[in-house]
């Protein structure tokens, strides 16, 4: 059976004392000059009067519209763009694209619209990080 020091008695010599000075905590920061993936909101806007009653999004019909829209803009090199899908909520999606074709998804999604369906895509918000295309600009924080 092991002995257990108590709070005064202590099994380790006590620590000798140094002439030499201790030195400071280092400070270090890291600065990420390239993320690898865009973040999107986007919206899917009905161009139908507003007494058609569309269904809720799913992940099938928002990945349908936006390959579309990627190859119509981009063609066949456009629908090899991986897009993550991140959230789907009522018309809202947010997606992750990798930062080299984040511009070209942009403008493929901006100038895109399906005629059969009646749908377009709008681009609510953009950047090289999730938390702030999710919690927007933060203006609605500062409105009475």
């Amino acid at each position: 059976m092991a002995s257990v020091p108590l709070d005064n008695q202590s099994s380790d010599p006590p620590p000798e004392e140094s002439n030499e000075s201790i030195s400071p905590p280092t400070h270090r920061s890291i600065t990420i000059r390239n993320p690898p993936h865009t973040y999107l909101h986007l919206t899917l806007l009905s161009l139908l009067p507003p007494s058609y009653n569309s269904p809720t999004l799913d992940i099938l019909t928002a990945r349908k519209h936006l390959s579309s829209a990627l190859s119509q803009f981009l063609g066949i090199t456009g629908t090899a763009i991986p897009v993550d899908f991140l959230k789907i909520e009522k018309r809202d999606v947010w997606i992750r694209v990798p930062m080299e074709d984040g511009a070209a998804v942009v403008g493929a999604l901006s100038q895109w619209v399906e005629k059969a369906d009646g749908v377009s895509w709008r681009v609510k918000g953009k950047g090289e990080w999730l938390g702030a295309v999710a919690a927007g600009d933060g203006r609605h924080l500062f409105e009475p």
